[in-house]
Protein backbone atom coordinates (compact mmCIF):
# COMPACT_ATOMS: atom_id res chain seq x y z
CA UNK A 1 0.00 0.00 0.00
CA UNK A 2 1.09 3.56 -0.70
CA UNK A 3 1.42 5.59 2.50
CA UNK A 4 -0.92 8.36 3.64
CA UNK A 5 1.53 11.05 2.63
CA UNK A 6 0.17 13.11 -0.26
CA UNK A 7 0.31 10.83 -3.26
CA UNK A 8 2.03 12.19 -6.35
CA UNK A 9 2.13 10.12 -9.53
CA UNK A 10 5.05 10.70 -11.91
CA UNK A 11 4.47 10.63 -15.65
CA UNK A 12 6.84 8.68 -17.91
CA UNK A 13 8.72 11.81 -18.98
CA UNK A 14 9.60 12.47 -15.33
CA UNK A 15 10.66 8.90 -14.57
CA UNK A 16 13.10 9.12 -17.49
CA UNK A 17 14.86 12.21 -16.04
CA UNK A 18 17.26 11.05 -13.25
CA UNK A 19 17.77 14.41 -11.52
CA UNK A 20 14.11 15.42 -11.54
CA UNK A 21 13.04 11.93 -10.50
CA UNK A 22 15.50 11.84 -7.59
CA UNK A 23 14.46 15.27 -6.34
CA UNK A 24 10.86 14.04 -6.21
CA UNK A 25 11.51 10.55 -4.86
CA UNK A 26 14.20 11.29 -2.27
CA UNK A 27 13.01 14.76 -1.35
CA UNK A 28 9.35 13.83 -1.27
CA UNK A 29 8.89 12.02 2.02
CA UNK A 30 10.59 14.68 4.19
CA UNK A 31 8.53 17.27 2.28
CA UNK A 32 5.22 15.57 3.03
CA UNK A 33 4.52 13.73 -0.22
CA UNK A 34 5.34 10.37 -1.73
CA UNK A 35 6.25 10.13 -5.41
CA UNK A 36 5.50 6.89 -7.24
CA UNK A 37 4.48 5.67 -10.68
CA UNK A 38 2.41 3.03 -12.41
CA UNK A 39 3.32 0.09 -14.59
CA UNK A 40 2.11 1.90 -17.72
CA UNK A 41 4.29 4.92 -16.93
CA UNK A 42 7.28 2.69 -16.21
CA UNK A 43 6.95 0.86 -19.52
CA UNK A 44 6.71 4.11 -21.46
CA UNK A 45 9.66 5.64 -19.59
CA UNK A 46 11.87 2.63 -20.31
CA UNK A 47 11.38 3.11 -24.06
CA UNK A 48 12.69 6.68 -23.91
CA UNK A 49 15.61 6.20 -21.52
CA UNK A 50 19.24 6.05 -22.58
CA UNK A 51 20.58 2.51 -23.14
CA UNK A 52 22.93 2.56 -20.12
CA UNK A 53 20.52 4.34 -17.79
CA UNK A 54 19.39 2.59 -14.62
CA UNK A 55 16.02 0.95 -15.40
CA UNK A 56 13.00 2.36 -13.55
CA UNK A 57 12.42 -1.04 -11.95
CA UNK A 58 15.89 -0.87 -10.38
CA UNK A 59 15.19 2.67 -9.17
CA UNK A 60 12.03 1.36 -7.49
CA UNK A 61 13.97 -1.37 -5.74
CA UNK A 62 16.68 1.04 -4.58
CA UNK A 63 14.23 3.51 -3.04
CA UNK A 64 11.46 1.14 -2.00
CA UNK A 65 8.88 2.57 -4.38
CA UNK A 66 5.66 0.59 -4.70
CA UNK A 67 4.03 0.54 -8.13
CA UNK A 68 0.63 2.17 -8.14
CA UNK A 69 -2.41 0.17 -9.25
CA UNK A 70 -3.54 -0.04 -12.86
CA UNK A 71 -6.64 2.07 -13.29
CA UNK A 72 -9.71 1.11 -15.27
CA UNK A 73 -12.02 3.13 -17.47
CA UNK A 74 -9.31 5.22 -19.10
CA UNK A 75 -11.60 5.79 -22.08
CA UNK A 76 -13.74 8.13 -19.96
CA UNK A 77 -11.02 10.78 -20.13
CA UNK A 78 -11.94 12.03 -23.59
CA UNK A 79 -10.26 15.40 -23.16
CA UNK A 80 -6.86 13.81 -22.49
CA UNK A 81 -4.44 12.69 -25.18
CA UNK A 82 -3.94 9.04 -26.14
CA UNK A 83 -1.78 7.02 -23.76
CA UNK A 84 -2.03 9.73 -21.10
CA UNK A 85 -5.58 8.60 -20.43
CA UNK A 86 -4.21 5.43 -18.82
CA UNK A 87 -1.74 7.45 -16.75
CA UNK A 88 -4.60 9.58 -15.43
CA UNK A 89 -6.66 6.46 -14.73
CA UNK A 90 -3.71 5.03 -12.79
CA UNK A 91 -3.34 8.25 -10.80
CA UNK A 92 -7.04 8.20 -9.93
CA UNK A 93 -6.93 4.53 -8.90
CA UNK A 94 -4.01 5.26 -6.57
CA UNK A 95 -5.73 8.21 -4.92
CA UNK A 96 -3.09 10.63 -6.19
CA UNK A 97 -3.75 14.32 -5.70
CA UNK A 98 -1.14 15.48 -8.19
CA UNK A 99 0.30 14.19 -11.44
CA UNK A 100 3.75 15.59 -12.22
CA UNK A 101 4.42 15.79 -15.94
CA UNK A 102 6.29 17.81 -18.53
CA UNK A 103 3.18 17.71 -20.72
CA UNK A 104 0.54 19.35 -18.56
CA UNK A 105 -1.43 20.43 -21.61
CA UNK A 106 -1.95 16.78 -22.64
CA UNK A 107 -4.44 16.40 -19.79
CA UNK A 108 -7.96 17.78 -20.07
CA UNK A 109 -9.18 20.12 -17.32
CA UNK A 110 -12.58 18.44 -17.06
CA UNK A 111 -10.92 15.01 -16.87
CA UNK A 112 -8.59 16.14 -14.09
CA UNK A 113 -11.36 17.88 -12.18
CA UNK A 114 -13.57 14.79 -12.36
CA UNK A 115 -11.05 12.84 -10.25
CA UNK A 116 -9.71 15.70 -8.11
CA UNK A 117 -6.21 15.62 -9.56
CA UNK A 118 -4.08 18.53 -10.72
CA UNK A 119 -1.40 18.08 -13.39
CA UNK A 120 1.74 20.05 -12.56
CA UNK A 121 5.02 20.89 -14.26
CA UNK A 122 7.93 19.42 -12.21
CA UNK A 123 9.70 22.74 -11.68
CA UNK A 124 6.56 24.40 -10.33
CA UNK A 125 5.78 21.41 -8.13
CA UNK A 126 9.28 21.20 -6.67
CA UNK A 127 9.57 24.94 -6.10
CA UNK A 128 6.29 24.91 -4.20
CA UNK A 129 6.47 21.65 -2.26
CA UNK A 130 10.11 20.65 -1.73
CA UNK A 131 11.44 21.85 1.63
CA UNK A 132 14.85 23.45 1.95
CA UNK A 133 16.20 20.63 4.10
CA UNK A 134 15.01 18.05 1.57
CA UNK A 135 16.52 20.01 -1.31
CA UNK A 136 19.88 20.22 0.48
CA UNK A 137 19.79 16.50 1.23
CA UNK A 138 19.24 15.59 -2.42
CA UNK A 139 22.01 17.93 -3.58
CA UNK A 140 24.41 16.35 -1.09
CA UNK A 141 23.43 12.91 -2.38
CA UNK A 142 24.24 13.88 -5.97
CA UNK A 143 27.53 15.52 -5.00
CA UNK A 144 28.55 12.40 -3.08
CA UNK A 145 27.99 10.26 -6.18
CA UNK A 146 29.40 12.71 -8.74
CA UNK A 147 33.05 11.69 -8.79
CA UNK A 148 34.10 12.19 -12.40
CA UNK A 149 34.30 15.09 -12.64
CA UNK A 150 33.74 16.05 -9.00
CA UNK A 151 31.34 18.89 -8.27
CA UNK A 152 30.48 21.02 -5.26
CA UNK A 153 27.03 21.48 -3.76
CA UNK A 154 27.00 25.09 -4.98
CA UNK A 155 27.87 24.04 -8.53
CA UNK A 156 25.14 21.41 -8.55
CA UNK A 157 22.68 23.97 -7.22
CA UNK A 158 23.62 26.31 -10.08
CA UNK A 159 23.18 23.49 -12.61
CA UNK A 160 19.69 22.77 -11.26
CA UNK A 161 18.63 26.14 -12.67
CA UNK A 162 19.06 24.93 -16.26
CA UNK A 163 15.95 22.76 -16.06
CA UNK A 164 14.41 23.97 -12.81
CA UNK A 165 14.75 27.76 -12.61
CA UNK A 166 11.83 28.11 -10.21
CA UNK A 167 13.35 25.57 -7.84
CA UNK A 168 16.70 27.36 -7.97
CA UNK A 169 15.00 30.70 -7.30
CA UNK A 170 13.14 29.27 -4.30
CA UNK A 171 16.49 28.41 -2.71
CA UNK A 172 18.71 30.99 -4.41
CA UNK A 173 20.23 32.15 -1.14
CA UNK A 174 21.32 28.66 -0.13
CA UNK A 175 24.66 29.09 -1.93
CA UNK A 176 26.46 32.18 -3.19
CA UNK A 177 26.45 31.30 -6.87
CA UNK A 178 24.80 32.47 -10.07
CA UNK A 179 22.36 30.13 -11.86
CA UNK A 180 23.28 28.37 -15.07
CA UNK A 181 21.02 29.40 -17.92
CA UNK A 182 18.76 26.87 -19.58
CA UNK A 183 18.27 26.37 -23.29
CA UNK A 184 14.52 25.84 -23.23
CA UNK A 185 11.92 28.25 -21.91
CA UNK A 186 9.12 27.34 -19.56
CA UNK A 187 6.15 25.55 -21.17
CA UNK A 188 3.10 27.69 -21.79
CA UNK A 189 0.96 25.49 -19.52
CA UNK A 190 2.53 24.51 -16.19
CA UNK A 191 -0.57 23.75 -14.13
CA UNK A 192 -4.01 22.40 -14.86
CA UNK A 193 -6.64 21.26 -12.40
CA UNK A 194 -8.81 22.39 -9.52
CA UNK A 195 -6.69 21.24 -6.55
CA UNK A 196 -4.45 23.92 -5.04
CA UNK A 197 -0.81 22.94 -5.02
CA UNK A 198 -0.19 24.25 -1.51
CA UNK A 199 -3.28 23.61 0.64
CA UNK A 200 -4.53 20.75 -1.58
CA UNK A 201 -8.11 21.98 -1.38
CA UNK A 202 -10.41 22.00 -4.40
CA UNK A 203 -10.93 25.48 -5.83
CA UNK A 204 -14.38 25.96 -7.32
CA UNK A 205 -13.20 28.33 -10.05
CA UNK A 206 -10.10 26.94 -11.82
CA UNK A 207 -9.43 30.34 -13.40
CA UNK A 208 -8.75 31.68 -9.89
CA UNK A 209 -5.71 29.40 -9.58
CA UNK A 210 -2.47 31.14 -10.53
CA UNK A 211 0.77 29.15 -10.75
CA UNK A 212 -0.97 26.31 -8.95
CA UNK A 213 -2.15 28.39 -6.00
CA UNK A 214 -5.71 29.28 -5.08
CA UNK A 215 -6.62 32.80 -3.87
CA UNK A 216 -6.13 31.96 -0.19
CA UNK A 217 -2.64 30.52 -0.72
CA UNK A 218 -1.09 33.33 -2.73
Amino acid sequence: MISELTRVLLDANIIAKPVTRTLLVVGGVPSGFRAFWSRAAEREAQVHMRPKALPPSSVRERFGIVLGPTGTGAERFGGTKGADRQILADAAAAGARFLVTEDVDDYGLDDLASVGISAVNPDLFLATRLTRDAYSTVIDLFVERQLNPPTTAAQFHAAIAKNHPRLFAAHADLYDIEPERGIHGEPEVIFRGTRCLRCEQIVAAPAAIIDGLGPECR
